[in-house]
């Protein structure tokens, strides 16, 4: 059994839907998303108010959402608006509005909650303890401090994106003294609020349109081999050189930058420069990117009130719990016990694990039979696709690449060309890495990778370079060792040791 929910979220650039589907046991995934460029923060009279022909012109976008909704059987709508409505002197005549001519009970998303929300949104898809989150939407600004996990603080600027852009630049470019006044604008905000200037040396992780715009510039800009954004890390020299410029080029020009929607163009001005002002002021030392925000959070903060047992794992598990649940044939229970055997391998053979190698053993095993879904034949292949350009929350790009390469482990032909083709994200150590950890995982599926029916346990000995495995078996694991065989070799020669088995069959048989 399932539900499905849909989220609009009203912004002031934008109006998004997104469609997600839930297990009764919490496990959940995007079935639809939906954006129609709104600018309504463009819309706001001098009064601050925003007449009803300007929200009628919206009227049609929510009823063709409420139709999509229909259509895939969403039981649960949750609408909210942000600063564009929520700022505007009638904010109660709009609400009532959009009530009367379509149903929608809309949500005033006020600016604090903007910031928690947003901080619920990142909080659960990327594994970060500590840091600050900026929000740079069309008609505001959310900063939000975060530390050990939990939110402490938010702000809400007034300025966004669209009404930056109305209020200090021009159609074409900016003049160093227009970017000096918004600069100053912005710092007045932040005086207010001493909290922004006692944590530095943290992460600012980016949400919205203009730090996704900026990120696909700069992995323009490096020929970046992952074309993903979630979790992409960028280093303050990187937008610090569009800062430096992109004001100052006349728009024909800008609209030129690889990487840059042409719809943004204007848009990314204002966006740069509070990116790059509120980086400075907090002191922080890198970017990352969130694909996931504040209508993310808004689903989330239904899903911990309904489903609180599965949300309270951490971020990797759901995210493979989720891909399992929805998209994977294997057997769960293999899954595990491929993942045990490999967690034991490498224990007797190297010690404790690191994290990141714990998180990618954990994601490769459980996974690397993903691609069945697609198609047996080639299955590694599709494994290796589907994680690398799917994403696994959790983990970063470069443990996302070798998760994917371990998945398709195949050292003598597809595993060097993928590290070769990603080196500009791929350490120089990663290769003995993957080797190691490529030739566990294959042995682990050789031993359990039929199901585990054979292999009833396993215990194992090693002294200096010798590895031994003892197996109690069910029935003689023909086929098993047959596959044991096939990686020995490779074992032996990633792990500069010699492997040797001896088998059992249980006295229960």
């Amino acid at each position: 059994m399932s539900e499905r929910m849909g989220i609009i979220d009203i912004g002031s650039n934008s109006i998004r839907l997104v469609i997600y589907e839930v297990l009764n046991m919490g496990a959940y995934r995007v079935l639809f998303e939906k954006k129609y460029a709104a600018r309504l923060s463009q819309k706001v009279n001098t009064d601050g108010t925003i007449s009803y022909e300007a929200i009628s012109s919206i009227l049609p976008v929510l009823r063709s959402y409420q139709d999509i909704c229909a259509s895939y059987q969403v039981t649960h709508v949750r609408a909210a608006a942000t600063a564009a409505i929520r700022n505007a002197q009638n904010s109660g005549d709009i609400t009532k509005w959009i009530k009367e001519e379509t149903g929608l009970e809309i949500q005033l998303i006020s600016g604090e909650d903007e910031g928690r929300l947003g901080f619920l949104g990142v909080i659960e898809s990327i594994s970060l303890s500590d840091g600050f989150i900026i929000d740079i939407g069309g008609g505001s600004t959310e900063i939000t401090l975060f530390l050990n996990g939990q939110y402490e603080e938010s702000l809400s600027i007034p300025y966004g994106a669209v009404n930056a852009h109305a209020r200090y630049g021009t159609s074409t470019h900016w003049s160093r003294e227009m970017v000096d006044d918004f600069r100053s604008s912005i710092h007045t905000f932040l005086k207010e609020h001493d909290w922004t200037q006692q944590h530095p040396g943290l992460t600012l992780v980016g949400l919205g349109g203009t730090v996704r715009s900026l990120a696909k510039m700069v992995q323009k800009k490096q020929e970046y081999s992952l074309p993903v954004m979630h979790n992409y890390r960028m280093e303050p020299e990187d937008i610090r050189v569009f800062y430096n410029t992109l004001p100052y080029i006349p728009s024909d020009q800008r609209k030129k930058t690889p990487g840059l929607s042409k719809d943004r163009a204007d848009l990314i001005i204002p966006g740069v420069i509070l990116l790059q002002t509120i980086f400075d002021w907090l002191e922080s030392t890198h970017y990352i990117v969130s694909g996931a925000g504040l209508r993310d959070g808004l689903f989330y903060e239904l899903m911990q009130k309904d489903y609180p047992d599965y949300m309270k794992q951490e971020v990797l598990t759901k995210s493979i719990w989720n891909l399992l649940h929805f998209h994977s044939i294997a057997p769960a229970g293999h899954m595990n016990q491929v993942h045990s055997c490999m967690q034991q391998l490498y224990q007797m053979l190297e010690g404790e694990a690191s994290v990141s190698d714990s998180r990618i053993m954990y994601a490769s095993s459980m996974l690397y039979r993903i691609g069945e879904q697609i198609q047996h034949h080639k299955a590694s292949q599709h494994s290796l696709y589907w994680i690398k350009n799917h994403g696994v929350w959790g983990l970063s790009h470069r443990e996302t690449i070798i998760t994917a390469i371990i998945a398709d482990y195949h050292p003598k032909g597809r595993t060097p060309a993928e590290i070769d083709f990603h080196q500009d994200i791929l350490y120089s150590e990663d290769y003995k890495r993957i080797i190691r950890l490529g030739s566990l995982l294959k042995l682990a599926s050789a031993l359990y990778g039929n199901g585990g029916t054979a292999v009833e346990s396993m215990t194992i000995d090693k002294k200096d370079d010798f590895l031994q495995l003892h197996l109690t078996c069910r029935r003689m694991p023909s086929m098993e060792q047959k596959e044991m065989e096939d990686i020995k070799k490779e074992v032996e020669k990633a792990w500069k040791i010699h492997l040797y088995w001896t088998i059992s069959i249980s006295s229960k048989s």
